[in-house]
């Protein structure tokens, strides 16, 4: 309860900040606005992942996702005195993306092994007349939410490897691919696509044993 607690006034700071924007440029106000939202929902992911400690890095990771949806990567750069300068902060914010989707595919890999066991158990229940539908319609109702909330997860995943490829390729026109830049940000994408990749194999899983659960 504490820690449920710690990330709803985390958003609640968050939605108290959003009305001064009021006073923003029209490009300022569409960034904050966007990191905003982004915190609020990496805020909630991040409490699946690992209570107040996800939450926190969520949070975070949740900013950088509002930012990329309320703006073109070329206005990204804007905020940025030399390319470098947004290089190296794409790809911080695509380390951060990494740790949140490797700390969510640990606990989801833990979860899918229990669901197993469970929704397993519980069929041969119902299949020898020991528990009725509702039983079953239960647990796929709380495999469902989990189900959602990788496929939250998914979609923000997908959408900054989207934007930090076209990011490396944009920058290779101009680049050496020995570049220190090309070669860390590389690193980090091939990390992302992995990462993405493994969280699509868990939703997958979850899938199969909602069917497991149907009747």
């Amino acid at each position: 309860m504490k820690k449920i607690v710690n990330v709803l006034v985390v958003v609640l700071l968050v939605c108290a900040l959003l009305p001064g924007c009021a006073t923003m440029s029209d490009q300022t106000r569409t960034k904050a606005e966007g990191a905003g939202v982004g915190a609020v929902l990496g805020g909630l992911l991040g409490y699946a992942v690992g209570g107040g400690e996800g939450a926190a890095i969520g949070a975070a990771v949740g900013a950088g996702a509002g930012f990329l949806v309320g703006n073109e990567i070329a206005k990204r750069k804007q905020a940025y005195a030399s390319t470098e300068d947004f290089l190296d902060a794409e790809i911080a914010n695509t380390q951060e993306y990494n740790k949140t989707a490797i700390a969510y595919n640990a606990q989801l890999s833990k979860d899918v092994a229990q669901l197993e066991k469970e929704s397993t158990a519980l069929r041969a229940k119902y299949d020898k007349g020991q528990v009725d539908k509702k039983a079953l319609a239960a647990k796929s109702d709380s495999l469902q939410k989990k189900i959602d909330d990788s496929k939250k997860l998914e979609d923000t995943l997908a959408k900054e490897l989207e934007v930090q490829t076209a990011i490396l390729e944009d920058e290779k026109k101009t680049r050496p691919a020995d570049d220190q830049y090309i070669v860390r940000l590389e690193k980090e994408v091939a990390a992302l696509q992995k990462n993405l990749d493994t969280l699509r194999d868990g939703s997958t899983q979850l899938a199969k044993i909602d069917q497991r659960l149907s009747v």
